[in-house]
């Protein structure tokens, strides 16, 4: 009887436990509370009941009007403080369009709303959450078979992984909405089922299709799935050589890697300091004329017929400490010919998401190194700051020069500072100690930057994606100045990977339970990496990169994704949405990396199989049971009186984990 037990009774088993996972939350989160959803929803409207593709720009007032009621009654606009015109011919806010993305998703999520004319919004609301809902599924045995291509059939992470997929809570939540994001998911796990299989068993004709297809698909879901073009490469070339000449092959994919970041970068940047578009120039270069240090500003022609702009980002605690206070800016500033320049300033951003320029002037430049300054007041609600050099070149090739940027809090004349140090970090100003509020002011730390035409080309390819790798590169290296972006920018990432819940509106409540997740989290990661070292002879390196690459280049964008919004506003701490696609990777390393802990301790502790399987279920069915309660809490508090609703989803939770373990103990016998 055992014996019947088929791999594919198992993959059924999670496909299933996924659907009862999938269902409750669908219950539970209210319409229109995910990531966009009135966008992603009015674009797969238009595509459904308009002739021809939506273009951008297109809406149907009729349409939003009744979306907008809707949201009205699900609570959108409150918790946004706004009440949109319903009365109006403007076109009611229904959030950020989406139209104009891939369509892919779009195609797909238009089908059923192309049979139900004029059903109710919430009815068609829901029909297209439904095609959402079956992609996840999709995406839970596409990782079945992706699995299945480089583990044996009895492996446990060959159940863990699509099990892990399937009770994620934060994962499930988001893939049951109305997104493409659940495309692109799809999209990727499907590339990389094509990638093994391809690797593990060499090339054919309906292999090489398969992988051809997954890439249009990539290409027609989302910009986050893209990353599989860059991993086409190394797939075709380790399927060529199916586990034949790793090591010389990686070594020249090494060398390849490290060749084309020589080629795409250039040494010669200030540290932390940001230009954009890039100057053909260098815009850092050693000066007999420097007044500070060996190093000065040199500010060129981009080629562009644009203004040339440096810009550095002021962090939070400094833009809050001189709230309210006089501060001198100033700099020796000079031209290899007589010109005219708009002097610099610092934008600030107030705790109102109000950006007030502080006063700015003309200075007339000679070609000797001449001290500039001006004193304004900072706004007392400021929260963040960016501090601008802009200079539109009026003579060909001509350059401007700078050096000994300074900002000190206090009233100073145009008598230059003399600073103690040849980086002008601090010094004696009108007799008067200060600190010099801006880093690197004197060019003396260089830095990485992107060559001209790298920045050129990477801005026109990514236009839409929200990646702008010039500005990424700056801030990563300036960790003084934007490291608490990233810090909040990982956090933010772990915390809608695990368990938040309804768009990042519902998340688990209090610091523990963060920090216990948290470490979980480490001790996954920790395990994986011995498990790697302790087997590396016995690795498929081949297989270990594509893995690797696919899942390091998803979560590496996805960190970097909100750096564009310093030039705006407030920079995006992005979602792990945009890593899902990356999914498959990820719970294989944080389900390889626990399942390598339990067998380093199953001796000592005595644990059986069953044992481990049940510990491994019941966690994470108690971590979405937890999810669950929490979301209850917030939206549906009369669940917590009338106990039936509450009683059926304790039922399901149980039969959903009785069934799990059901399967995989007859699968391990």
């Amino acid at each position: 009887m055992l014996k019947d037990w088929t791999p594919g009774h198992i993959l059924f088993s999670i496909v299933l436990l996924g659907f009862i996972q999938g269902a409750i939350y669908m219950l539970i989160i209210p319409p229109w509370w995910h990531y966009d959803e009135p966008g992603h929803f009015e674009y797969a409207w238009l595509a459904a009941n308009r002739p021809g593709w939506p273009e951008v720009g297109q809406y149907d007032q009729g349409m939003r009007r009744q979306v907008a009621d809707s949201l009205i009654k699900y609570g959108w606009y409150k918790i946004r403080n706004f009440r949109p015109d319903l009365s109006g011919s403007e076109p009611i806010a229904i959030g950020v369009p989406q139209v104009g993305d891939a369509p892919g998703y779009y195609f797909l999520a238009s089908l059923p709303l192309r049979f139900m004319g004029n059903a109710n919004i919430i009815f068609q609301y829901y029909a297209v959450r439904s095609i959402s809902f079956l992609l996840y599924l999709l995406i839970i045995a596409a990782a079945w078979y992706a699995l299945g291509e480089i583990l044996p059939e009895d492996h446990p992470l060959r159940w863990m992984v699509p099990a892990f997929i399937a009770l994620l809570p934060a994962f499930v939540d988001t893939m049951t909405a109305i997104n493409n994001d659940v495309s692109a998911v799809l999209a990727a796990s499907l590339f990389l089922w094509a990638g093994l299989r391809l690797i593990k068993r060499g090339y054919s004709a309906g292999r090489l299709f398969f992988l051809g297809i997954t890439l249009v698909i990539s290409y027609l879901s989302k910009s986050t799935a893209w990353f599989t073009f860059i991993i086409t490469p190394f797939v075709l070339l380790f399927g060529l050589l199916r586990g034949r000449f790793l090591k010389p092959s990686i070594g020249i994919i090494a060398a390849g890697i490290l060749i084309t970041s020589m080629a795409a970068l250039q040494w010669g940047n200030p540290l932390a300091w940001y230009q954009g578009p890039a100057q053909a120039s260098i815009p850092r270069v050693r000066s007999a004329d420097a007044p500070a240090g060996n190093y000065v500003f040199q500010i060129g022609d981009t080629g562009q017929n644009v203004p040339v702009q440096f810009l550095q980002f002021i962090p939070p605690g400094i833009a809050k400490s001189i709230r309210d206070k006089t501060v001198t800016l100033g700099a020796w500033i000079w031209a290899d010919q007589p010109v005219s320049m708009a002097s610099p300033y610092i934008s600030f951003l107030t705790t109102k998401g109000v950006f007030v320029n502080s006063s700015q002037t003309t200075f007339e430049l000679n070609t000797k190194p001449t001290f500039y300054r001006l004193a304004f007041r900072v706004p007392q609600d400021a929260d963040k700051a960016i501090l601008y050099i802009q200079y539109t070149p009026l003579i060909a090739r001509g350059s401007v020069f700078m050096d000994g940027l300074v900002l000190a809090a206090g009233e100073y004349d145009n008598t230059p500072p003399r600073f103690s140090d040849p980086g002008g970090t601090q010094g004696n100003w009108n007799g008067q100690v200060f600190q010099n509020l801006i880093r690197n002011g004197s060019a003396e730390q260089g830095a990485f930057r992107l060559r001209p035409w790298v920045d050129e080309t990477s801005a026109g390819l990514l236009s839409r994606s929200g990646i702008n790798l010039s500005l990424s590169l700056s801030t990563i290296q300036d960790w003084k100045g934007t490291g608490w972006y990233y810090q909040s920018a990982l956090a933010t990432l772990s915390r809608t990977f695990w368990a938040s819940l309804a768009g990042d509106k519902v998340v688990l409540p209090g610091q523990y339970v963060n920090y216990f997740i948290g470490l979980f989290t480490i001790l996954g990661l920790a395990g994986a990496g011995h498990l790697v070292w302790s087997r590396r002879k016995n690795m498929r390196w081949d297989i270990i990169f594509i893995l690797g690459i696919s899942l390091l280049l998803p979560w590496t964008l996805a960190a970097t994704r909100g750096v564009s919004g310093f030039l705006i506003q407030n920079p995006l701490f992005p979602w792990a949405r945009y890593a899902y696609p990356a999914i498959l990777p990820t719970a294989l390393v944080l389900c390889g990396g626990w399942l390598e802990w339990a067998n380093l301790l199953r001796k000592k502790f005595q644990f059986t199989d069953a044992a481990l399987s049940a510990i491994f279920l019941g966690g994470m069915i108690g971590l979405s049971a937890f999810a669950m309660l929490n979301a209850i809490q917030a939206f549906r508090k009369e669940w917590l009186i009338n106990w039936g609703p509450l009683a059926l989803l304790f039922l399901l939770q149980w039969t959903a984990f009785s069934w799990a373990r059901k399967q995989q103990d007859r699968s391990s016998s």
